[in-house]
Protein backbone atom coordinates (compact mmCIF):
# COMPACT_ATOMS: atom_id res chain seq x y z
CA UNK A 1 0.00 0.00 0.00
CA UNK A 2 1.33 3.35 -0.64
CA UNK A 3 2.27 5.81 1.84
CA UNK A 4 -0.80 7.87 1.14
CA UNK A 5 -3.21 5.25 1.49
CA UNK A 6 -4.69 4.36 4.82
CA UNK A 7 -5.60 0.88 6.88
CA UNK A 8 -9.15 -0.06 6.86
CA UNK A 9 -9.78 0.10 10.71
CA UNK A 10 -9.88 -3.94 12.13
CA UNK A 11 -12.30 -5.44 14.34
CA UNK A 12 -12.19 -4.97 17.94
CA UNK A 13 -13.57 -7.83 19.81
CA UNK A 14 -11.06 -7.70 22.98
CA UNK A 15 -7.78 -9.46 21.06
CA UNK A 16 -4.52 -8.03 21.89
CA UNK A 17 -3.18 -5.61 19.20
CA UNK A 18 0.37 -6.88 18.39
CA UNK A 19 2.85 -5.22 16.43
CA UNK A 20 3.08 -5.23 12.17
CA UNK A 21 6.81 -6.35 11.82
CA UNK A 22 6.28 -6.21 8.57
CA UNK A 23 6.28 -3.57 5.56
CA UNK A 24 2.45 -3.07 4.01
CA UNK A 25 -0.93 -2.12 5.13
CA UNK A 26 1.65 0.65 5.69
CA UNK A 27 4.71 2.06 3.87
CA UNK A 28 7.95 1.34 5.96
CA UNK A 29 10.95 3.88 5.45
CA UNK A 30 14.53 2.84 7.02
CA UNK A 31 16.49 5.44 8.61
CA UNK A 32 18.83 5.14 6.42
CA UNK A 33 16.61 6.06 3.26
CA UNK A 34 16.57 2.21 2.11
CA UNK A 35 12.41 2.02 0.83
CA UNK A 36 11.51 -1.55 1.72
CA UNK A 37 8.69 -3.33 -0.60
CA UNK A 38 5.07 -3.04 0.36
CA UNK A 39 3.58 -6.23 1.20
CA UNK A 40 0.95 -5.51 3.12
CA UNK A 41 1.25 -6.55 6.46
CA UNK A 42 2.94 -3.71 8.05
CA UNK A 43 4.40 -2.37 11.30
CA UNK A 44 2.59 -2.38 14.16
CA UNK A 45 -0.94 -3.72 12.57
CA UNK A 46 -3.26 -4.48 15.33
CA UNK A 47 -4.40 -7.95 16.46
CA UNK A 48 -7.65 -8.52 17.16
CA UNK A 49 -9.98 -11.61 18.03
CA UNK A 50 -10.58 -14.02 20.34
CA UNK A 51 -11.34 -13.50 23.82
CA UNK A 52 -10.84 -14.44 27.54
CA UNK A 53 -10.55 -18.37 28.07
CA UNK A 54 -11.30 -19.11 24.29
CA UNK A 55 -9.21 -21.70 22.65
CA UNK A 56 -8.72 -23.16 19.30
CA UNK A 57 -5.70 -24.37 19.43
CA UNK A 58 -4.72 -27.96 18.00
CA UNK A 59 -3.65 -29.12 21.63
CA UNK A 60 -5.28 -27.67 24.78
CA UNK A 61 -3.25 -25.01 26.17
CA UNK A 62 -1.60 -25.96 29.83
CA UNK A 63 -0.22 -23.95 33.17
CA UNK A 64 1.87 -24.29 36.15
CA UNK A 65 4.62 -23.10 38.16
CA UNK A 66 8.25 -23.91 37.05
CA UNK A 67 10.44 -26.03 39.86
CA UNK A 68 12.85 -26.95 37.02
CA UNK A 69 15.43 -25.08 34.68
CA UNK A 70 12.80 -23.63 31.93
CA UNK A 71 12.33 -25.47 28.67
CA UNK A 72 10.74 -23.77 26.09
CA UNK A 73 10.33 -25.84 23.22
CA UNK A 74 9.05 -29.35 23.38
CA UNK A 75 9.49 -29.84 19.23
CA UNK A 76 9.94 -27.86 15.57
CA UNK A 77 13.84 -26.28 15.91
CA UNK A 78 14.40 -24.12 12.52
CA UNK A 79 15.50 -27.96 10.94
CA UNK A 80 12.42 -30.27 12.38
CA UNK A 81 9.94 -27.67 10.96
CA UNK A 82 11.05 -28.31 7.24
CA UNK A 83 10.85 -32.38 7.71
CA UNK A 84 7.66 -32.51 9.78
CA UNK A 85 4.14 -33.15 7.92
CA UNK A 86 1.80 -30.93 10.20
CA UNK A 87 4.41 -27.84 9.55
CA UNK A 88 4.58 -28.37 5.72
CA UNK A 89 0.79 -28.59 5.25
CA UNK A 90 0.84 -24.66 6.51
CA UNK A 91 3.73 -23.62 4.37
CA UNK A 92 3.35 -20.65 2.29
CA UNK A 93 6.33 -20.43 0.50
CA UNK A 94 8.90 -18.01 1.38
CA UNK A 95 6.53 -15.55 2.31
CA UNK A 96 6.42 -14.99 6.15
CA UNK A 97 2.48 -15.21 6.74
CA UNK A 98 2.38 -16.44 10.05
CA UNK A 99 2.56 -14.65 12.99
CA UNK A 100 3.26 -15.65 16.21
CA UNK A 101 2.73 -14.00 19.88
CA UNK A 102 4.04 -14.20 23.00
CA UNK A 103 2.12 -11.87 25.76
CA UNK A 104 2.19 -11.27 29.33
CA UNK A 105 -0.60 -8.55 30.49
CA UNK A 106 -0.18 -6.35 33.30
CA UNK A 107 -2.79 -5.59 35.15
CA UNK A 108 -1.27 -2.76 37.51
CA UNK A 109 -0.93 1.22 36.42
CA UNK A 110 2.47 2.64 36.39
CA UNK A 111 3.29 6.42 36.32
CA UNK A 112 5.92 5.06 33.34
CA UNK A 113 7.43 1.65 32.58
CA UNK A 114 10.55 0.56 32.19
CA UNK A 115 11.54 -3.42 31.29
CA UNK A 116 15.50 -4.59 30.83
CA UNK A 117 14.92 -7.19 27.89
CA UNK A 118 17.90 -9.27 26.91
CA UNK A 119 17.80 -9.36 23.18
CA UNK A 120 18.43 -12.72 21.34
CA UNK A 121 20.01 -13.06 17.37
CA UNK A 122 17.89 -15.65 16.45
CA UNK A 123 16.27 -17.08 12.91
CA UNK A 124 13.50 -19.64 11.82
CA UNK A 125 14.64 -21.65 9.05
CA UNK A 126 14.14 -18.38 6.43
CA UNK A 127 16.00 -16.26 8.46
CA UNK A 128 13.33 -13.80 9.78
CA UNK A 129 13.56 -12.77 13.30
CA UNK A 130 11.86 -11.74 15.91
CA UNK A 131 10.90 -8.38 18.00
CA UNK A 132 10.67 -7.28 22.08
CA UNK A 133 8.19 -5.08 22.55
CA UNK A 134 6.80 -3.09 25.81
CA UNK A 135 3.25 -1.71 25.41
CA UNK A 136 1.27 1.11 26.74
CA UNK A 137 -2.42 2.38 26.88
CA UNK A 138 -3.31 5.88 28.73
CA UNK A 139 -6.48 6.36 29.97
CA UNK A 140 -7.40 8.73 27.00
CA UNK A 141 -7.01 6.12 24.78
CA UNK A 142 -3.72 6.14 23.02
CA UNK A 143 -1.89 3.01 23.15
CA UNK A 144 2.10 3.35 22.86
CA UNK A 145 4.56 0.60 21.50
CA UNK A 146 8.83 0.34 21.97
CA UNK A 147 10.96 -2.14 21.03
CA UNK A 148 14.14 -3.89 19.65
CA UNK A 149 13.51 -6.51 16.48
CA UNK A 150 16.39 -8.40 14.66
CA UNK A 151 16.44 -9.49 11.19
CA UNK A 152 12.94 -7.51 10.47
CA UNK A 153 10.69 -9.68 7.82
CA UNK A 154 10.18 -6.99 5.07
CA UNK A 155 9.09 -9.37 2.18
CA UNK A 156 8.79 -12.76 1.13
CA UNK A 157 12.44 -14.12 1.35
CA UNK A 158 13.53 -10.62 2.81
CA UNK A 159 14.61 -9.06 6.01
CA UNK A 160 16.34 -5.59 7.38
CA UNK A 161 19.50 -7.51 8.91
CA UNK A 162 20.42 -6.81 12.36
CA UNK A 163 19.21 -5.03 15.26
CA UNK A 164 16.61 -2.13 14.74
CA UNK A 165 14.74 0.05 16.76
CA UNK A 166 10.88 0.51 16.46
CA UNK A 167 7.97 2.35 17.58
CA UNK A 168 4.36 3.64 17.25
CA UNK A 169 1.22 5.06 18.85
CA UNK A 170 -2.06 3.99 17.95
CA UNK A 171 -5.48 5.68 18.79
CA UNK A 172 -7.59 3.36 20.67
CA UNK A 173 -10.39 5.41 19.86
CA UNK A 174 -10.12 5.12 16.23
CA UNK A 175 -8.40 1.50 16.05
CA UNK A 176 -6.07 3.86 13.61
CA UNK A 177 -2.09 4.56 13.59
CA UNK A 178 -1.14 7.84 14.27
CA UNK A 179 2.83 7.99 14.73
CA UNK A 180 4.76 8.21 12.89
CA UNK A 181 2.42 10.26 10.35
CA UNK A 182 3.46 7.67 7.48
CA UNK A 183 1.41 5.31 9.80
CA UNK A 184 3.97 2.86 9.69
CA UNK A 185 6.98 2.04 12.26
CA UNK A 186 10.33 3.77 10.94
CA UNK A 187 13.08 1.08 12.12
CA UNK A 188 16.23 2.43 12.77
CA UNK A 189 19.57 0.35 13.21
CA UNK A 190 20.35 -0.01 16.44
CA UNK A 191 23.72 -1.19 17.86
CA UNK A 192 23.68 -3.98 19.94
CA UNK A 193 25.35 -7.19 19.96
CA UNK A 194 23.82 -10.70 20.23
CA UNK A 195 22.75 -11.11 24.06
CA UNK A 196 22.67 -7.68 25.16
CA UNK A 197 20.71 -6.44 27.65
CA UNK A 198 18.40 -3.21 26.50
CA UNK A 199 16.20 -1.04 28.54
CA UNK A 200 13.26 -0.15 27.15
CA UNK A 201 11.10 2.96 28.76
CA UNK A 202 7.95 4.45 28.69
CA UNK A 203 7.70 7.93 30.15
CA UNK A 204 5.69 10.74 30.54
CA UNK A 205 8.07 14.26 29.83
CA UNK A 206 6.64 17.56 28.99
CA UNK A 207 3.26 16.74 27.81
CA UNK A 208 4.93 14.16 26.10
CA UNK A 209 5.03 10.04 25.85
CA UNK A 210 8.88 9.35 25.15
CA UNK A 211 9.53 6.03 23.94
CA UNK A 212 13.65 4.76 24.39
CA UNK A 213 15.78 2.26 24.19
CA UNK A 214 19.12 2.25 26.23
CA UNK A 215 21.55 -0.78 25.55
CA UNK A 216 23.17 -1.31 28.69
CA UNK A 217 26.19 -3.28 27.74
CA UNK A 218 26.85 -1.29 24.85
CA UNK A 219 26.04 2.58 24.16
CA UNK A 220 23.56 2.04 21.49
CA UNK A 221 20.58 4.22 21.91
CA UNK A 222 17.30 5.76 20.49
CA UNK A 223 14.20 7.52 21.03
CA UNK A 224 11.03 8.54 19.83
CA UNK A 225 8.10 11.21 21.59
CA UNK A 226 4.44 11.68 20.74
CA UNK A 227 1.96 13.79 22.50
CA UNK A 228 0.42 12.33 26.14
CA UNK A 229 -3.08 14.17 25.73
CA UNK A 230 -2.86 15.56 29.60
CA UNK A 231 -2.06 11.86 30.91
CA UNK A 232 0.61 10.62 33.37
CA UNK A 233 -0.28 6.95 33.80
CA UNK A 234 -0.43 3.97 31.78
CA UNK A 235 -3.12 1.72 32.78
CA UNK A 236 -3.09 -2.12 33.38
CA UNK A 237 -6.35 -4.15 32.94
CA UNK A 238 -8.07 -7.07 34.99
CA UNK A 239 -9.46 -9.82 32.85
CA UNK A 240 -8.38 -8.33 29.44
CA UNK A 241 -10.99 -5.89 29.15
CA UNK A 242 -9.65 -3.72 26.05
CA UNK A 243 -7.74 -5.29 23.03
CA UNK A 244 -4.70 -2.58 23.45
CA UNK A 245 -3.02 -3.57 26.66
CA UNK A 246 -0.12 -2.58 28.88
CA UNK A 247 2.05 -5.90 28.14
CA UNK A 248 5.21 -6.79 27.08
CA UNK A 249 5.50 -8.95 24.05
CA UNK A 250 8.00 -11.38 21.77
CA UNK A 251 6.50 -11.66 18.41
CA UNK A 252 7.94 -13.06 15.13
CA UNK A 253 6.78 -13.33 11.54
CA UNK A 254 7.50 -16.91 10.05
CA UNK A 255 6.79 -19.07 6.52
CA UNK A 256 6.05 -21.56 8.23
CA UNK A 257 3.69 -22.57 11.58
CA UNK A 258 4.05 -24.13 14.93
CA UNK A 259 7.71 -23.24 14.73
CA UNK A 260 9.31 -22.73 18.17
CA UNK A 261 13.03 -21.37 19.06
CA UNK A 262 14.84 -23.15 21.38
CA UNK A 263 16.77 -19.67 22.51
CA UNK A 264 15.29 -17.73 25.29
CA UNK A 265 15.04 -13.85 25.49
CA UNK A 266 13.89 -13.03 29.10
CA UNK A 267 11.91 -9.28 30.13
CA UNK A 268 12.82 -8.07 33.83
CA UNK A 269 12.55 -5.22 36.11
CA UNK A 270 13.95 -5.29 39.78
CA UNK A 271 11.48 -2.82 40.83
CA UNK A 272 7.85 -3.38 39.69
CA UNK A 273 6.20 -6.32 41.95
CA UNK A 274 3.90 -7.37 39.93
CA UNK A 275 0.98 -9.31 41.90
CA UNK A 276 -1.15 -10.74 38.82
CA UNK A 277 -1.35 -10.74 34.86
CA UNK A 278 -2.51 -12.94 32.27
CA UNK A 279 -0.14 -14.79 29.41
CA UNK A 280 -1.25 -16.04 26.15
CA UNK A 281 0.20 -17.74 22.90
CA UNK A 282 -1.53 -17.24 19.78
CA UNK A 283 -0.11 -17.86 15.98
CA UNK A 284 -2.03 -16.39 13.33
CA UNK A 285 -2.41 -17.14 9.83
CA UNK A 286 -2.52 -14.08 7.40
CA UNK A 287 -1.00 -16.08 4.03
CA UNK A 288 -3.68 -15.25 1.42
CA UNK A 289 -5.35 -12.47 2.95
CA UNK A 290 -6.25 -8.93 1.72
CA UNK A 291 -5.04 -6.12 3.71
CA UNK A 292 -8.36 -4.90 4.92
CA UNK A 293 -9.28 -8.43 6.53
CA UNK A 294 -6.44 -9.01 8.44
CA UNK A 295 -6.53 -9.74 11.98
CA UNK A 296 -9.78 -9.35 11.11
CA UNK A 297 -11.98 -11.77 13.44
CA UNK A 298 -14.24 -12.42 11.29
CA UNK A 299 -12.60 -13.50 8.40
CA UNK A 300 -12.27 -17.43 8.28
CA UNK A 301 -9.18 -18.76 9.11
CA UNK A 302 -7.05 -16.16 10.47
CA UNK A 303 -7.11 -16.68 14.06
CA UNK A 304 -5.75 -19.07 15.03
CA UNK A 305 -2.93 -21.78 13.79
CA UNK A 306 -3.63 -21.96 17.91
CA UNK A 307 -4.27 -19.63 20.44
CA UNK A 308 -4.13 -20.36 24.65
CA UNK A 309 -6.97 -18.06 25.05
CA UNK A 310 -6.02 -15.08 27.87
CA UNK A 311 -4.69 -17.26 31.22
CA UNK A 312 -4.79 -15.41 34.47
CA UNK A 313 -1.94 -15.87 37.06
CA UNK A 314 -1.06 -14.44 40.33
CA UNK A 315 2.48 -14.05 41.99
CA UNK A 316 1.89 -15.38 45.27
CA UNK A 317 5.36 -16.20 46.00
CA UNK A 318 7.07 -13.58 43.63
CA UNK A 319 10.26 -15.54 42.94
CA UNK A 320 8.17 -18.79 41.16
CA UNK A 321 7.82 -18.62 37.73
CA UNK A 322 4.77 -19.62 36.23
CA UNK A 323 4.72 -21.21 32.67
CA UNK A 324 2.20 -21.32 29.77
CA UNK A 325 2.26 -24.16 27.25
CA UNK A 326 0.53 -25.03 24.00
CA UNK A 327 1.59 -26.58 20.88
CA UNK A 328 5.18 -27.00 21.98
CA UNK A 329 6.00 -23.52 23.04
CA UNK A 330 6.32 -22.49 27.04
CA UNK A 331 6.12 -19.07 28.06
CA UNK A 332 7.16 -18.60 31.87
CA UNK A 333 6.41 -15.34 34.24
CA UNK A 334 6.93 -14.26 37.57
CA UNK A 335 6.68 -10.99 39.20
CA UNK A 336 9.62 -9.37 37.78
CA UNK A 337 10.63 -11.69 34.79
CA UNK A 338 9.03 -12.80 31.83
CA UNK A 339 10.74 -15.61 29.26
CA UNK A 340 10.34 -16.20 25.87
CA UNK A 341 11.61 -18.07 23.02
Amino acid sequence: MKASEAPSAPANDGGPRRTRILAGAVAVVLVVALLIASLGLGLFQPLTGGGVGQTSSATSPTMGEQTSPPKFCTDFSPEQELTDQRVMSGASASFPGYDEQLWLGLEQNFSSLSYNVTVIAQNDSQGFGPAYLLNGLTPAGFWYQVGIAWDIATGAGAYEPGFTFVYEVWNTNTSTPVYPSRTGTLPEGFSAANGDEVELGLQFSSGRVSMTARDLNGSASASASYGAFGQSEFVGLKDQTSGFATSLLTEWYHTLPYFCSGEGAAFSNSVVNTTSAWMRIDEWNLTGTSSSQRFNSTAPGQCCVFNSGYQSVSFSDPAAFQWLTTNGTTIYANAHEFATP
